[in-house]
C-alpha cells in the first residue's frame, strides 16, 4: 500500500480525470488484488422487470422534489437497515438486486434501468472521448503499467460520464445515500449529487477504497466508531459520520437458530470443498450462507442455504477471509477459520484487522472435516 501511494504521487495518477472524476480509482484494486478478486455477475433482467424499473424511474424523475432522502443500496439485509431506520416519510429506495432476495416487504424502485444506462455509458465513453482515453493509456504504458489496466480505464470513463448524466437529471436538493448501487465509486471525489457514502464492509489500513486518497468531497457514514480512528490515522480527510445501523440489525429479536453456518467465498477451492463436504458427510446441522458474488452451482439441497444471519442466530461460524468475521468479533464470539493457503495472503495479518478491539478467538484449521469434528466435540461437551 505504501509503495502504491508513492507510485501514485510520483506519476500524478490522480490527475487522470474526466469531468473531474479520477479515473485511477478504478485501477487500484487489480494492482493490489489478493487473488480473491471476484466480479459481480449481472443477470439480465426480464423485459417485465426492466419496463417496471423504467416507468418507476421516469415517475420518480417527475416527482423527485417530493423526496428529502434517496437511498441507492445493494440488496443486503444489514445495509437495508439504514433505510429502514430512516424516520422521514419523504424517502425513496433504489434497490440493486442481488442473487439472494432479502427485501420483499417494502416499496422500492429496481435500479435495473439506471444500471443499463451505466452499462451503455461504459461501452461508449472511451470511444466518445477517444483522445482522453489514448492519452491515459499511453501515460500508464510509459510508467510501466500493464495493458490489463486499459479495461479499467474504459470502465472509469464510463462511470465518469454516467455520473455527469446523473448530476444533470437528479436534483441536488435531496440527499443521496449510496453503496454498491447506481452511483459510481468516484462520486466521493466530486460530490456532484449531494451524497453520503455508506460503509458496507471492513475498513483497514491497506483498504484501496479509503486509504491514501486525494481530497474527498462527500460524507462517509461509518457503522462503528472504531473506524473513525483507523480512517484518520490513514490520512482520510473527508467528512465522517457514525450510524450504528449494523448493531441495530444484529440485535433485533429473532427466533432463528443455526448450529453451524459456513460462509462461502467466491473461490473455487472453498466452493469445491463445501460441495464435497456435504456430499461426503451429509450433515443435518450445517447450513450455508453464500457470498453475494458466489455463483457456484452447489449440489446441495436448498434447505441448507440461509441468508442474512446475525451473530446471535449462529452457534459456530466457519469462514475464510469473509468480512462476516467482523460481525462475530463485534460481539466477541469464537470463529472457525478454514485456511485455504493462498500464498500471497498473510492470514494472521488479515484476521488482526477483524479482531481489532475484540477478544474473539480465531481457530484456524486446514480442513472442513476437522473443523466440523472439533465443533461436534464442543457441542457434545456442552450437553
Amino acid at each position: 500500500m505504501e509503495a502504491l501511494v508513492a507510485f501514485e504521487k510520483k506519476h500524478r495518477l490522480w490527475n487522470l480525470t474526466l469531468f473531474d472524476y479520477p479515473l485511477w480509482i478504478h485501477c487500484r484494486e487489480p494492482l493490489l488484488s489478493t487473488g480473491m478478486m471476484a466480479e459481480r455477475q449481472i443477470n439480465r433482467p426480464s423485459l417485465k422487470s426492466m419496463v417496471k424499473s423504467f416507468w418507476g424511474t421516469m415517475k420518480f424523475l417527475v416527482t423527485q422534489h417530493k423526496y428529502d432522502k434517496l437511498f441507492f443500496l445493494m440488496e443486503r439485509a444489514e445495509l437495508l437497515e439504514i433505510y429502514n431506520q430512516e424516520k422521514s416519510t419523504k424517502k425513496l429506495l433504489f434497490l440493486n438486486p442481488e442473487q439472494e432476495r432479502v427485501y420483499e416487504s417494502g416499496e422500492y424502485i429496481s435500479s435495473d434501468f439506471l444500471s443499463l444506462l451505466r452499462f451503455i455509458s461504459r461501452k461508449v465513453a472511451f470511444r466518445i472521448f477517444s483522445k482522453k482515453y489514448q492519452q491515459s493509456i499511453a501515460h500508464l504504458e510509459t510508467i510501466g503499467c500493464d495493458s490489463t489496466l486499459n479495461k479499467y480505464i474504459q470502465v472509469a470513463m464510463g462511470d465518469a460520464l454516467f455520473l455527469k448524466f446523473l448530476s444533470l437529471i437528479l436534483s441536488k436538493k435531496n440527499q443521496k445515500f449510496y453503496t454498491g448501487a447506481v452511483i459510481p465509486m468516484g462520486e466521493k471525489f466530486v460530490n456532484a449529487l449531494n451524497s453520503y457514502e455508506v460503509q458496507h464492509g471492513v475498513i483497514h489500513p491497506a483498504h484501496i477504497g479509503y486509504m491514501g486518497l486525494p481530497e474527498i468531497k462527500n460524507t462517509l457514514i461509518l457503522y462503528d466508531k472504531r473506524y473513525e480512528k483507523i480512517m484518520r490515522e490513514g490520512g482520510y480527510m473527508g467528512k465522517l459520520m457514525i450510524n450504528a445501523y449494523k448493531k441495530t440489525f444484529f440485535e433485533k429479536t429473532t427466533s432463528r437458530y443455526f448450529p453451524v453456518v459456513i460462509y462461502t467465498q467466491p473461490t473455487q477451492e472453498m466452493q469445491s470443498a463445501v460441495n464435497t463436504f456435504f456430499k461426503t458427510h451429509q450433515p443435518t446441522n450445517v447450513f450455508i450462507q453464500k457470498h453475494p458474488k458466489d455463483y457456484f452451482e452447489y449440489a446441495i439441497d436448498k434447505h441448507f442455504f440461509v441468508t442474512a444471519t446475525t451473530p446471535f442466530e449462529v452457534g459456530y461460524p466457519i469462514m475464510y477471509l469473509s468480512s462476516i468475521i467482523e460481525n462475530f468479533t463485534l460481539y466477541h464470539k469464537r470463529c472457525y477459520i478454514y485456511d485455504l493457503h493462498y500464498a500471497d495472503i498473510d492470514l494472521e495479518a488479515f484476521l488482526s484487522i477483524y479482531t481489532m478491539g475484540s477478544t474473539s478467538q480465531m481457530v484456524i484449521m486446514e480442513n472442513l472435516e476437522n473443523i466440523y469434528k472439533t465443533i461436534m466435540k464442543e457441542i457434545a461437551c456442552q450437553k
